[in-house]
């Protein structure tokens, strides 16, 4: 009887963990960062970001921006991804020059359930041109209601494809949401945005079931 307690009690404190999760670590300067991605919910979402990381596109990545999108002093976000170059950009940005391609069909939150919330895993999308989802990762810190559906209008209603959320090193994430924002960038909305010294994905990989 003994044992059979004992093992209940084991099994009690393993976390859960979805059948339908893509396992993801990002390899950081500060700490390893786990992401589990949910391959039911959000599966073109999923499989976009996965494709990017069994290409080894996201080793030499950084995790360049920590931004607060509402009145209140702290970051609500932490974002990153092969597109740093695309901060400088003076003209159009062509996503391809940073071997990249666009996720045409967005997972609003308002289809999949899953909403921006503290450890939640988002995509960005393309403001300024297309709408379509890019390649840089999203880090909830805190509730980011204005990039769930119908939270903003800009470029439409449809906001910001969450895709999962982190099971480990969210406090590495809380890391560099701190680190001073002294970098530069061409883009309007993004000053004061970009960080003075952005953190190095050394790698990315997917983890067995």
């Amino acid at each position: 009887m003994k044992i059979l307690v004992s093992l209940v009690i084991l099994l009690a404190a393993v976390p859960t963990r979805l059948t339908a999760e893509v396992l993801i670590k990002l390899e950081t300067q500060l700490g390893d960062i786990v992401v589990a991605m949910d391959d039911e919910r959000a599966p073109l979402t999923t499989a976009y970001f996965r494709g990017y990381v069994e290409r080894g596109q996201y080793d030499g990545a950084t995790l360049y921006r920590s931004a607060s999108l509402d009145s209140e002093e702290e970051p609500q976000i932490v974002q990153g991804g092969i597109m740093v170059g695309a901060l400088s950009a003076v003209d159009p940005i062509d996503i391809t020059r940073f071997g990249a391609h666009y996720l045409k069909d967005i997972e609003s939150t308002s289809d999949t359930g899953l909403v921006h919330k503290r450890g939640a895993v988002s995509f960005a999308r393309d403001l300024l041109y297309t709408g379509h989802v890019i390649p840089e990762i999203v880090f909830c810190l805190r509730d980011v209601p204005t990039m769930d559906a119908n939270g903003r209008a800009r470029p439409d209603n449809r906001g910001f494809p969450v895709s999962g959320r982190v099971v480990s090193g969210l406090e590495v994430i809380d890391k560099v949401s701190r680190m001073p924002v002294g970098g530069d960038t061409t883009i309007p909305f993004l000053q004061g945005q970009v960080l003075s010294e952005p953190i190095v994905i050394e790698r990315a990989s997917t983890l067995p079931d």
